[in-house]
């Protein structure tokens, strides 16, 4: 029974974190980088507030907004490299992973 538990625990973490995205300082996918596994309000703290020009969602779909708290002008990204981020260059202050939209 104790394997069943361990097993269950196991898949729960994994549906926690389905997702992934790495922002990159540069464009191109250059310059240092961050990969966040969950949603983050405020950028800040991790030093890449407003410093975001290039994006990799390597999983799932992500909100990225302008302003902390998920405010302001916001995008969603689906799975993909983004090179530039025309309109929404070294503006995100937060992310996070949001359901895809269903289909009809």
């Amino acid at each position: 029974m104790r394997p069943f538990l361990a097993a269950a625990a196991l898949g729960a973490c994994s549906l926690a974190h389905a997702g992934d995205i790495t922002l990159y300082s540069h464009t191109r996918l250059g310059g240092p980088a961050i990969t966040l596994h969950e949603a983050t309000p405020d950028l800040d703290p991790l030093g890449f507030n407003d410093k975001t020009s290039s994006v990799v969602v390597h999983k799932g779909s992500w909100q990225v907004c302008a302003e902390k708290h998920y405010k302001g002008k916001c995008l969603i990204l689906k799975e993909g490299e983004y090179a530039e981020l025309k309109g929404f260059d070294d503006m995100i202050s937060s992310v996070r992973e949001v359901d895809a939209p269903r289909r009809p």
